[in-house]
């Protein structure tokens, strides 16, 4: 598919399921973008997979990493190891940690969904700033989507919408190559 056709997709995409969300949603995007990736690899299904990111609010996820994980995920990113050089020099964890536990979901295990939700910042390395409002941001989107969910036939929606495009024949590309193309097209609609 031509990227012209993908940006129309994606607009259509918008329309049906933005119907089901306030104007200026935080989680529409990355409910899109987090959907058709899950449906390119076919993990299941796609409404278990977007409600499960709320895991990453709970401290205990990511809390049993030892140390020297928590080290090295900061020392082998050169993005963060700039941004937190102080830290990672003192070994201050009570900086690390918290961070860890924002970051290492978005940059280590590559949620497709945080990773739309906090685009602007990873687009900008504005780590510290996803850091703060990693809460309070998944909150809210989740919170919007527990609302649209609430709605009739918005979960069928986003699976239509899956289901159109890997009739698309996305199928036959990589999960990196959708989550690249998918990228370039959503910051031209």
């Amino acid at each position: 598919m031509d990227e012209k056709k993908l940006v129309a997709f994606l607009k259509q995409s918008r329309e049906i399921i933005g119907d089901f969300f306030t104007a200026g949603s935080l989680a529409l995007l990355p409910v899109i973008f987090s959907s058709l990736v899950w449906a390119v690899n076919r993990r299941g299904e796609v409404k278990k997979k977007i409600l499960e990111v709320k895991v990453w609010l709970e401290p205990e996820t990511l809390k049993n990493k030892p140390a020297e994980f928590v080290l090295d995920f900061f020392e082998n990113n050169p993005e963060l190891r700039a941004a937190y050089e102080d830290e990672i020099r003192n070994r201050d964890f009570r900086v690390l940690r918290p961070a860890f536990r924002a970051l290492y979901p978005v940059l280590g295990l590559q949620d497709p969904f945080l990773e739309k939700l906090f685009s602007s910042e990873l687009k900008n390395h504005d780590y510290r700033r996803l850091v703060a409002e990693f809460r309070t941001r998944l909150e809210s989107a989740l919170s919007e989507i527990r609302a649209a969910g609430k709605r009739e036939n918005f979960w069928k929606a986003v699976d239509r919408v899956c289901g159109e495009f890997l009739n698309l024949g996305w199928t036959l590309l990589t999960e990196d190559e959708v989550r690249e193309l998918l990228k370039k097209a959503m910051e031209k609609m």
